[in-house]
């Protein structure tokens, strides 16, 4: 898969909303954390682009986010 590939379908996970991501019994869960270790794997301590979509953390949140990665998806 390459790292397109990889950020379409990090995409496509994002795109669920919460009801589908409930009804999937922890199936969402799992492919979410099998594709953003894969990210990791790949571009370490980086988001992949499709989480631009997301904006901002909210101002509840206290922890480092990391950076989007800004590099060609091959």
């Amino acid at each position: 898969m390459t790292d397109a590939q990889l950020n379409g379908y990090i995409d496509a996970l994002l795109s669920a909303t919460r009801q589908e991501r409930i009804r999937s019994g922890g199936l969402w869960a799992d492919k979410m954390d099998s594709a953003m270790a894969m990210w990791n794997d790949r571009h370490p301590d980086t988001l992949p682009p499709a989480f631009e979509k997301l904006g901002a953390p909210p101002s509840c949140f206290e922890g480092t986010v990391p950076p989007i990665y800004d590099g060609d998806l091959e």
